[in-house]
């Protein structure tokens, strides 16, 4: 039992590594094109990037399980065949 909780704690981790550079990517590009040139883009750049962060991780975080199982599903069918 104590395994699983460790591989749990360790996806949840691996999860977020995952999707903090990804949403400041997204952020970043957000901004910049937008085109704007504000006196506080810096601002608005972490203002977003905050916003994003939970929404993605949750949202990661629900669809990775189905994600999995319907790969697997997919690569058993086509390795049976």
């Amino acid at each position: 039992m104590a395994n699983s909780r460790k591989e749990h704690r360790y996806k949840i981790v691996s999860t977020f590594f995952v999707v903090l550079p990804t949403t400041f990517i997204m952020s970043a590009l957000s901004g910049f094109m937008k085109e704007e040139a504000d006196e506080n883009w810096i601002g608005v750049l972490f203002k977003s990037w905050l916003i994003s962060l939970p929404v993605v991780y949750a949202c990661v975080l629900l669809l990775l399980p189905l994600a999995n199982k319907l790969t697997s599903k997919i690569l058993d069918k086509k390795v049976n065949v």
